[in-house]
């Protein structure tokens, strides 16, 4: 009795190359949808696959990109090198270059957020702000800096260190520019000079600094005044207690008793004491019988900047609802800062609505960032909390709550904000996860892993970005880059609820990946002549080769020339050239040429940079080429599991590739899509939209046949019909 034969009628490649492990469970759905091995396709939007985009050379240059957009319709490529910030437009031009502190250990980890036509900049160091004049177009960079107030006050925010609870702090003087700080344990660094500390809630900045209990400041506001208070009685008065005056409403400090002599440091001046009045404390009450100014006193009630030189810069930026937001501090890892609304230098503490705040999550956590959408994301080194944000609970103060929706380690790899909400990746820096709404109200956010059956193909993933649809190629797609310099490419399929990802590679290493105002911009390194080479690279669905450039074939050179560099010339004085490609990146590389639709094969690039033999065509493209290979993973089937089928070797009886757009490729050992009888060879191989038929020899428990690339050209493949028997 013969076994039925097996048919998979695949048509949907949307759940990518499924990690060898998982190659037997057809027991999942997205199995149906898999590969077995790829590298170097993409998945279409409408579920089929092509091999990949070349990538167009912009310029070269090494380091770290990004892309800025201050003005309407005007944007900006940013590198990051190391001591510098080189600025081009929109034709890739330089157009500045700008002095920054950081070195080449420190790109991997710059955090950078757009905002208005300024780039804040976070590194470990004072963060850096890049701003751009609208109309001069005049580029400049330096310190970030608060603002400062109507009153002077500079609007930084303030915060009490545990390590300093405690200590009193005394100053010599309310105002003047040259007084003396005193503190009565160790509190001061050299590092703090320029730093503003604020005694009972009023400013100096300190200017010197003698030990690490004495200073030199200047006064910013005038310091409140202490009072020596002569009252009916003293007895249940103590020092450190907070006191109110009855009727002028002003809170005070007492830092000393004498009998009935209080000396108290006022902490809320509203306007000044009188006597008659009662002063009154948690356990007594007295009147004012006279009173007096005297020397500033030593108080607790103080209070310092908590962004500065000396406790640290944030390491990480982001905006949200017009405000400025910081994060990943080492002076206090679970802190958050938002600036005010609509002023990204006002820090300052508030209680207004669009004040300034300084949150913390209560867990034990390093906040890496922030990340805005319907609700605010705070994603730390143990798991991910979000701030609930509505008209009932506005980002303001008072409102800021932390909840927890996913608890584990995660990596410091900057999150990407998208229509679904967030992806982040864990502490392997294998798995990539994604925080989705669930539509309920007790549990509004949760977080899967959306690359589960894909995670042999992430190692080390340094950074990710998400792309815009655009009308080459509608769908959004992921793209995480690998130490290794490989990248794997994540499409969204709208039909599933997963992601399917492919691995790209080539002969280039990718350093970074940028993916904004709808288009993908790779910072690559290559070793071209034996030298690497960064190369800022653009990817472009219209070229098949990587760190690609086209020329004007018919480019005259006069590359002929005598040792001293003079031309060789005919007797007549005429110059010996020659119509030739001419270029300076490729020189001594062995590249791929592409002409008139026809792949010229590889040549190897002379010392003078000079590509002759191809004036004929009015453009050539010079570039690395990359292969592109994948196999069928047959498991997938229709109509029931076949009797017997999985108990014997199987062979592939028959298969049908329909392709469009398509060239030339092999399958097995076949070649397809070339010439055929009465084709003009003069032309390129016609793209066609056909059906091959395929059989395989052999039998094998497990069928695998593999499809590639002859040489560089166009593949689409939309359905795969595969007839297995025994």
């Amino acid at each position: 009795m013969s076994l039925e034969e097996l048919l998979i009628r695949q048509r949907d490649f949307s759940s990518g190359e499924i990690d060898p492990d998982a190659v037997r469970r057809d027991d999942v759905e997205a199995l149906k949808y898999a590969l077995r091995y790829a590298r170097n396709m993409v998945i279409r939007h409408t579920g089929g696959m092509s091999n990949r985009p070349g990538r167009r050379v912009m310029f070269p240059d090494d380091g770290v990109i990004g892309e800025f957009k201050p003005f309407n319709n005007v944007s900006y490529t940013l590198v990051f090198r190391s001591g510098s910030v080189r600025v081009r437009d929109e034709s890739d031009t330089i157009i500045a270059t700008l002095t920054a502190p950081w070195g080449a250990n420190d790109l991997d980890s710059l955090v950078w957020e757009s905002f208005d036509n300024e780039v804040f900049v976070c590194w470990n160091g004072r963060t850096q702000v890049i701003t751009v004049t609208e109309g001069t177009g005049i580029w400049s960079i330096a310190p970030y800096s608060f603002s400062t107030g109507i009153g002077g006050e500079v609007r930084v925010p303030f915060y009490r260190f545990f390590n300093t609870s405690g200590i009193t702090m005394k100053p010599s003087a309310v105002s003047g520019s040259n007084i003396t700080v005193t503190f009565s344990a160790s509190v001061l660094n050299p590092a703090h000079v320029g730093s503003i500390f604020r005694y009972a809630g009023r400013q100096l900045r300190i200017t010197a600094v003698t030990n690490s209990k004495v200073g030199r400041a200047t006064v910013i506001e005038r310091l409140p005044e202490t009072y020596e208070f002569n009252v009916v009685s003293g007895v249940g008065f103590s020092v450190g207690q907070t006191i109110e005056t009855e009727t002028t409403n002003i809170q005070f400090e007492i830092v000393a008793i004498t009998g009935d002599i209080i000396t108290a440091v006022a902490i809320n001046k509203l306007t000044a004491p009188i006597v008659g009045e009662d002063m009154v404390g948690p356990n007594a009450s007295s009147e004012i019988q006279s009173l007096s100014v005297t020397t500033p006193g030593a108080t607790v009630q103080w209070d310092e900047q908590f962004i500065s030189d000396y406790r640290g810069w944030p390491l990480s930026v982001s905006k949200d609802r017009q405000r400025l937001i910081f994060t990943n501090f080492r002076q206090y890892k679970n802190a958050v800062a938002w600036s005010a609304a609509g002023d990204n230098r006002d820090f300052l503490i508030g209680a207004k609505p669009d004040d300034s705040m300084l949150e913390f999550i209560s867990a034990e956590c390093q906040v890496y960032h922030v990340v805005g959408g319907y609700d605010e994301f705070a994603l730390t080194d143990k798991g991910v909390f979000y701030i609930p944000i509505s008209v009932g609970t506005p980002l303001q103060p008072g409102s800021v709550e932390f909840r927890p929706i996913f608890s584990a380690e995660i990596a410091n790899i900057r999150p990407i904000e998208v229509t679904e909400g967030v992806i982040f990746v864990d502490k392997t820096r294998t798995g990539v996860y994604a925080i989705s709404a669930t539509g309920q109200t007790a549990r509004p956010y949760i977080a899967n892993e959306v690359n589960r059956l894909h995670r042999h193909l992430f190692d080390g993933v340094k950074s990710i970005a998400v792309s815009s649809g655009t009308s080459v190629f509608p769908s959004r797609q992921i793209y995480a880059v690998n130490d290794d310099g490989t990248v794997v490419v994540g499409q969204f399929n709208p039909d599933r609820d997963y992601i399917g990802w492919l691995k790209w590679e080539g002969f280039g290493l990718v350093r970074s990946v940028t993916a904004s105002y709808g288009r993908v911009v790779f910072l690559t390194r290559y070793s071209l002549d034996e030298v690497m080479t960064g190369i800022v690279e653009e990817i472009d669905y219209d070229l098949l080769l990587d760190c690609a450039t086209t020329f004007d074939g018919a480019n005259v050179t006069d590359f002929l020339t005598l040792k001293d560099g003079s031309p060789l010339t005919l007797n007549g004085g005429g110059k010996i050239s020659l119509n030739a490609v001419v270029t300076d990146l490729y020189k001594g590389q062995e590249v791929s040429v592409y002409a008139g639709g026809f792949y010229h094969g590889e040549i190897t690039v002379p010392d003078s940079g000079a590509i002759t033999g191809f004036s004929q065509y009015p453009a050539v493209t010079i570039g690395v080429r990359f292969d592109w290979i994948f196999r069928p993973l047959f498991v997938n089937f229709e109509g029931g599991q076949p009797v017997g089928q999985a108990e014997r070797r199987r062979k592939i009886e028959n298969m049908l590739i329909t392709v469009r757009d398509t060239q030339e490729f092999q399958c097995g050992n076949r070649t397809f899509g070339s010439y055929r009888g009465g084709d003009d060879t003069a032309e390129p191989v016609p793209k066609r939209d056909d059906t091959y038929k395929y059989r395989e020899t052999g039998r094998s428990y497990d069928p695998d046949v593999a499809f590639t690339s002859t040489y560089p050209c166009k593949f689409k493949l939309i359905e795969l019909t595969t007839r297995l028997t025994v």
